[in-house]
């Protein structure tokens, strides 16, 4: 069969493409807004530390530490350029404008023929563009965004081959083939696999969706016989054929991973808090509803538009009514729920949701809640997208303001301005003098080379009753169990009374104990 008897979805409209663009200008500019004004926290240090390897280093460490070494590897190469927090910063801030290009163009392709198409598409590349988490993200040196952008390409390239099912059935040296659907879909899945391993479950999100897109060629020619026998074939075939590449170009970098673990994977997850109705909640609210979280706990940061939860809540149920009897339409609700509802499950047994680890399946929630616009009038259109525009950007700017991340940076400054030979630095978390080392001030004398810097408080305490002041340092650098700044003072109350306290930011204590009496 040619491909030119085959029908063909209609293109995109004249200026579409100038949205697209615009989406993905406004995404990069929110996200290179005081890209550098949050310090480092404790994942970024350890890319900064990582990147820093040979490149035998740079894979051994990602491996072991059950990362792939890709995005890793592309950071050192950038790092050459310097390791500022805004050079570092700046491959996540492109990748998060380009998923909200992208989020506008599957959103564009799956309602090109619905009445207020494109009005839906701007309205979930604006979402995409303007949530707090996703920018969050943007600005951090960590792969989360380029997992999401990867995993938006591939879903891109589903709906297209649901939209052209009878050209996605032929064999690849046909010149009707659909390829720009299943390279997209491969490459996007292949890249996200070899990225992180959050991308896991879209393989379910991907086969499930394939598997729909098969029936619906069998429906579509239930009684074409013959036609109907070679449709058939022809996409299992291909089907079988992207699982095989994916594999290929996959499956040895995970057995490297699980060699790595010596068996205890599930186990490297035991910072992980137990699942709760808060964590849930704060999970949903800030990968879906437009809130932002704290890095180290879980906690939603305050919010000045409290109405845009709701209004993106109600968009996403209408879009999601609006498409639920369209193939495209079942293929985004795979591609939302799967992931949220895989991480639920297991956090039932072992703590595993976390918002970072769902972050790419807002793509999909948005996509719905933009498709949610074209049940709305038609003459509310414009006014429903200049709204929303204008809530997102209030919405968002009270997270350029707020803490989001530990300020392990103004501890370090001040103990390297304070600390003197002799004294000691003792930390709560096992993490902070990684931190504090990273993260201290260039100019003059590092803070080691001046005091002992330890997370073990016997050498603390004895190190002080050999004369030596003590600098004891509350606060933690990742999410995890939090001991309070009381229950702190009391476990190291046989030091004495802190004669000094100083808070750093909303995260961080410090306290000072002098010597012993007659030292």
């Amino acid at each position: 069969m040619s491909g030119n008897q085959l029908s063909r979805p209609k293109e995109w409209r004249a200026g579409d493409h100038l949205w697209m663009v615009a989406v993905l200008t406004l995404g990069l500019a929110v996200r290179l807004f005081h890209i550098e004004s949050q310090p480092f926290w404790l994942d970024e240090v350890l890319t900064l530390r990582r990147i820093h390897l040979d490149l035998g280093g740079v894979i051994t460490d990602s491996f072991a530490n059950r990362h792939m070494p890709s995005y890793f590897l592309m950071l050192s190469l950038v790092s050459q350029l310097g390791d500022g927090a805004a050079l570092l910063r700046l491959p996540s801030a492109l990748f998060g404008a380009m998923s909200a290009a992208m989020v506008y163009a599957v959103a564009r392709s799956a309602a090109k023929d619905l009445p207020g198409g494109r009005s839906a598409a701007i309205v979930a590349g604006l979402l995409m563009a303007l949530s707090p988490q996703q920018v969050q993200y943007g600005q951090e040196a960590r792969s989360y965004t380029l997992e999401t952008l990867l995993i938006t390409i591939a879903l891109w390239g589903l709906v297209r081959l649901a939209q052209n099912r009878e050209a996605a059935s032929l064999a690849p040296r046909d010149p009707g083939f659909e390829r720009i659907g299943w390279s997209t879909f491969v490459l996007g899945t292949v890249g996200a696999l070899d990225v992180l391993g959050d991308s896991a479950p879209w393989l379910i999100v991907a086969n499930v969706s394939l598997y729909l897109i098969g029936r619906r060629i069998a429906a579509d020619h239930s009684t074409g016989g013959h036609l109907t026998d070679i449709l058939s074939k022809g996409f299992a075939r291909n089907w079988l054929a992207s699982q095989l590449v994916t594999a290929v170009l996959c499956l040895p970098f995970y057995a490297l991973i699980l060699a790595d673990s010596d068996g205890r994977m599930l186990q490297k997850f035991d910072w992980i808090p137990a699942l709760s109705w808060h964590h849930l909640w704060v999970s949903a609210s800030s990968v879906y509803l437009m809130r932002m979280s704290a890095i180290v706990r879980f906690d939603l940061l305050p919010t000045s538009v409290p109405v845009l939860a709701p209004i993106v809540a109600l968009l996403g149920a209408l879009g999601l009514f609006h498409v639920r009897r369209r193939l495209e339409g079942r293929i985004l609700l795979l591609a939302f729920v799967v992931l949220p509802l895989l991480f639920l499950v297991t956090s039932l047994f072992k703590p595993m949701l976390l918002p970072r680890y769902i972050l790419w399946s807002a793509a999909p929630f948005f996509v719905l809640a933009g498709l949610g616009v074209c049940a709305l009038p038609r003459r509310t259109l414009p006014a429903a997208v200049a709204g929303l525009l204008l809530l997102g950007v209030v919405n968002l700017a009270p997270t350029y303001q707020a803490e989001t991340k530990p300020r392990w940076d103004l501890a370090a400054a001040t103990l390297k301005d304070k600390v003197r030979p002799g004294d000691t630095v003792y930390t709560a978390d096992m993490y902070a003098p990684a931190m504090l080392t990273t993260l201290q001030p260039k100019e003059g004398m590092p803070i080691e080379s001046t005091a002992l810097v330890t997370p073990d408080f016997h050498l603390a305490m004895a190190r002080w009753k050999q004369g030596g002041r003590v600098w004891a340092v509350h606060g933690r650098s990742g999410l995890g169990e939090r001991e309070g700044l009381d229950a702190f003072k009391t476990r190291i109350a046989a030091l004495g009374t802190p004669t000094l306290q100083i808070a750093q930011g909303e995260e961080i204590t410090i306290l000072m104990f002098p010597p012993p009496a007659g030292q």
